[in-house]
C-alpha cells in the first residue's frame, strides 16, 4: 500500500507535465468546477482489483469452464490462458464527461470536463505508464473539441442532428487506431516534458529510461505530421 507521500509524489510528476489547465487529483473533493478545466483523478488501485489485458491492451475478462479449468476472454470473444495475458499497469476508465458550469459575474461561461486514471504502480515502471495515460487523455480531449462531442446542438438549428464535418472527421479518428499518430505525438510531447523536468533527479538505471526510450523508439519512424 502506498503512503500519502508516494501517491502525492505521483500526483505531482504528472502535474508538471501537462498543462495548466489539467487539474490532477488523488481525490473527488479536490476538483475545480470552473470553466476550460479538465480533471484527472488519479485513482491508484490495490491487487485484489487487478485488470487483465492480451497482447494488444483489450481488457480481458476471467471465466471459468465447467470442470473448472480458468480462461480469460476479451470482448471479441478472443480466448487466453493465464499465461496469454498480463496486468495492466494503468488504464483510462471510462469515457470523458463534460459538465455546464453556471457562470457567475466573474465566470465565463463553459464546460468543466473529467476523466480518471486508474494505476497500479506496484506492478512496473509508473512514470512511464503514467504518461502513456495521460497521452490517451490529450487524445480523447483532442478528439472530443474535433467532433464537438462537448457541445449541445440546438434542433431548431439542426433537427436531423446531422453534422457531415464531424461525421468526416470521426471516421478519420476510427481509422487512426488505439496508438496512432495523434497518440503517438501526444506520447512524444509529454515525454519530452518529463525527461526535462525530471531526468536530472531520475537514477540512469531507473526502468523509466527503459520503458520510455523503447516507446519513443517505435514510434519514431510511424509518425506523419
Amino acid at each position: 500500500m502506498l503512503s500519502p507521500a508516494q501517491k502525492e509524489e505521483i500526483r505531482r510528476f504528472a502535474d508538471r507535465i501537462t498543462p495548466k489547465s489539467w487539474n490532477l487529483v488523488l481525490r473527488p473533493e479536490d476538483e475545480i468546477k470552473a470553466p476550460g478545466v479538465l480533471n484527472i483523478l488519479i485513482s491508484i488501485q490495490k491487487p485484489e482489483n487487478e485488470v487483465f489485458t492480451d497482447y494488444f491492451g483489450n481488457k480481458c475478462y476471467p471465466c471459468e469452464c465447467k470442470d473448472g479449468i480458468k480462461y480469460f476472454e476479451n470482448r471479441y470473444g478472443d480466448v487466453f490462458l493465464k499465461n496469454q495475458v498480463k496486468p495492466a499497469l494503468g488504464m483510462v476508465s471510462g469515457r470523458m464527461v463534460f459538465k455546464d458550469v453556471k457562470p457567475t459575474r466573474t465566470e465565463r461561461k463553459g464546460k468543466v470536463a473529467k476523466i480518471t486514471i486508474k494505476l497500479w504502480p506496484y506492478l512496473g515502471d509508473w512514470k512511464g505508464t503514467m504518461i502513456h495515460e495521460l497521452a490517451h487523455v490529450a487524445v480523447f480531449r483532442y478528439n472530443a473539441f474535433k467532433t464537438r462531442e462537448y457541445r449541445e446542438r440546438a434542433l431548431f438549428k439542426n433537427p436531423w442532428n446531422i453534422d457531415l464535418k464531424t461525421l468526416v472527421i470521426k471516421k478519420k479518428l476510427l481509422r487512426e487506431g488505439h496508438h496512432g499518430p495523434a497518440f503517438q505525438r501526444a506520447f512524444s510531447m509529454l515525454a519530452k516534458r518529463a525527461i526535462r523536468e525530471f531526468g536530472a533527479q531520475i537514477p540512469s538505471d531507473d526502468i523509466f529510461w527503459i520503458t520510455v526510450r523503447y516507446e519513443l523508439e517505435k514510434y519514431k519512424g510511424r509518425r506523419k505530421y
